[in-house]
């Protein structure tokens, strides 16, 4: 009795109680709401099945007990059946852990479960593809870096042989077997079937550098709205080919940039040559820029005024001024000075002298005598005519190593030869400092013209007794001090032969190319002068240089020469020494404030004075092909 009370939960009393219910339910069991039975606990008692037919058949409004005042309203009764016998083994619970549904249900939990804590197998499998990508970028950067260290130290890429048994696969596997000594990852792309390292792959990573490279190059040109263009020849085994540069200016500072080699086998006249050129701008998108500028050597297909082809480009931009390859117009002046007949003797005795210690017997004892007279190991240099500055080190080689070319040579070279060295090499110094000057690549064209004035001027004052004195001085020291006898010639002047009276009455004119010449030189060097007068800011002297550009770029000439003054009085009051530097220019202009000024001098800048970078690409010609 005790037990029921324990476990009522709901009151039932029935009016009517038949026999077929009694029957049916074998056992009542009243639950109490405040008892709870555990999962286990359930599976060792009886367990009870709701019978949803007595709940409905017993819950109607006449089957209620409503209490009394002291107990309240009741609930309505639960009706359960089911066997209190712990004997029985299969319940219904054990039946459901073991069933398909319930199976299934527990392993998606589990996997749930272990989503919350892991991540899903999605999410592992894109997080494990994004990895693998990551590390094939990464592999793919580090060849594109291979590729650029070896372009930028003009290595070649290939080997003869580059099969995995050769000893030697070329430069470019051979830097990535290295690198694959210290990169674990890098070690099994490279080592894998699929490496990315053949050929073609190399070519293809080249090109796509040397793409990326060149539109760069193409975007700064278009920021700084103004170039010009450098041509010379560049030959390639038996391919014709053009050398192209160009030159522009970034915040004011002169950028000079090869961008490529243009193949002209087929024809080399003006017409097909400005046309290859102007298809090449086309495809860089920068043919709508004006070119300021264009700077030749002095072929006649290239330098023409009338056919040649700064003549061509003048036609589409008629501001294009033409300048002559300062440095190679130089050369061609030492080259011919040289000929003549004292000087090319004392060049001959100096190219045998090379000749003679560039055998390797001689040098070697060459090398021991400078080693006995403890003299400094400066090796004599070869004498070019392309490259004529080698001049220069050749004289001062020889000058300083003379004790030594003495004792080598003995009886082998005449002592009158070598007191010449000595003057040609200070010729040659004030040569090279001008050759030097041209050659650089932040040079303008106002700069050039006042070292080359200098230079005629230094040999002007030169051409003078008091300078013959003091050479002649030098001579005989050199001389005293080797032991080398400078006997003197008496030279009497010649007689001067008189002009006919006859040709008195005639008149004679050429119609050479002379004048031409000269005109095209007048032309230059005006325009040399007027661009220095514009960088010093000098408005008045300038005007030949700001009139050939004024209506390219719009220049307001009032509003550009109140600019000038402006810029011209801030330099000056920031300054100490009252000159003005360029460099203090370039920190007062701004494009905002001094426009017509800023333009200007972006175009001044861009005019070049060489060809040198040209020169400078085709001697890595031979390293590009290989």
């Amino acid at each position: 009795m005790e037990s029921k009370k324990l476990f009522n939960i709901f009151n039932n009393k029935n009016k009517s109680t038949t026999t077929s219910t009694s029957s049916t339910v074998s056992t009542k069991i009243d639950v109490d709401q405040n008892i709870s039975v555990s999962i286990t606990t359930a599976t060792n008692t009886n367990i009870v099945n709701i019978d949803d037919k007595s709940i409905t058949n017993n819950t109607s409004s006449g089957h209620l007990d409503l209490g009394d005042l002291n107990s309240g309203p009741m609930r309505p009764i639960l009706k359960l059946s089911g066997y209190r016998d712990s004997k029985v083994n299969c319940t219904k619970l054990e039946l459901h852990n073991s069933c398909i549904h319930h199976l299934t249900a527990m392993s998606k939990w589990s996997g749930h479960n272990s989503m919350q804590k892991n991540g899903s197998v999605h999410n592992k499998i894109i997080s494990a593809s994004m990895q693998q990508i990551k590390e094939n970028r990464t592999y793919m950067m580090q060849l594109i870096e291979i590729t650029l260290f070896l372009s930028k130290q003009g290595i070649a890429f290939r080997g003869h042989r580059e099969n995995e048994f050769s000893i030697n696969r070329g430069n470019f596997k051979e830097t990535c077997q290295m690198v694959a000594k210290f990169d674990k990852i890098f070690a099994n792309h490279f080592y894998s079937k699929t490496n990315y390292t053949s050929w073609s792959v190399q070519k293809t990573i080249i090109d796509v550098c040397a793409k990326k490279i060149n539109d760069f190059i193409c975007n700064k040109i278009k920021e700084c709205g103004v170039f010009s263009v450098m041509v010379d020849e560049a030959r390639s085994f038996n391919e014709e080919q053009l050398s192209f540069c160009i030159r522009y200016t970034k915040n004011l500072d002169v950028v000079e940039r090869f961008l490529t080699f243009l193949n002209v086998s087929e024809k080399q006249d003006a017409d097909l040559l400005s046309t290859i050129m102007f298809n090449y701008l086309d495809v860089s998108n920068i043919a709508q820029i004006p070119i300021v500028a264009q700077s030749y050597d002095g072929a006649s297909v290239m330098s023409g005024r009338f056919n040649g082809v700064q003549q061509k480009v003048k036609l589409r931009h008629p501001c294009a001024i033409y300048t002559h390859c300062m440095a190679h117009r130089v050369n061609l002046i030492v080259i011919e000075m040289c000929k003549i007949v004292k000087t090319r003797y004392v060049f001959n005795c100096l190219e045998s002298i090379y000749i003679h210690f560039s055998m390797p017997t001689n040098n070697f004892k060459f090398k021991e005598i400078q080693k006995q007279l403890g003299l400094k190991k400066i090796s004599i240099t070869a004498i070019s005519d392309t490259r004529w500055n080698c001049r220069v080190k050749n004289c001062a080689s020889v000058k300083h190593n003379f004790k030594a070319i003495i004792e080598a040579l003995k009886e082998k070279i005449e002592n009158s030869n070598d007191r010449d060295v000595s003057q040609a090499l200070d010729i040659l110094q004030v040569i090279n400092i001008l050759s030097t000057q041209l050659q650089q690549k932040t040079a303008t064209l106002g700069k050039a013209g006042l070292v080359i004035e200098g230079v005629i001027k230094t040999f002007e004052e030169k051409r003078s007794d008091k300078y013959f004195s003091e050479v002649w001085s030098i001579v005989e020291l050199f001389s005293e001090i080797h032991g080398i006898k400078t006997p003197i010639k008496d030279c009497t002047a010649k007689r001067l032969k008189g002009e006919p009276n006859h040709f008195k009455d005639f008149h004679l004119s050429s119609t050479t190319s002379t004048e031409q010449i000269d005109e095209n030189e007048k032309h230059c060097l005006k325009m040399a002068t007027a661009v220095d007068n514009f960088m010093m800011l000098n408005y008045d002297d300038s005007t030949f240089f700001i009139e050939n550009y004024k209506e390219l770029f719009n220049i307001d000439l009032n509003a550009l020469k109140s600019e000038m003054m402006v810029v011209k009085n801030c330099v000056l009051r920031s300054s100490i020494e009252l000159q003005i530097d360029f460099n203090k220019i370039k920190e007062v202009v701004q494009s905002e404030i001094y426009p017509n000024l800023y333009t200007l001098l972006k175009v001044a800048l861009s005019i070049p004075v060489s060809s040198t970078t040209c020169e400078r690409s085709s001697s890595t010609m031979r390293r590009i092909k290989n």
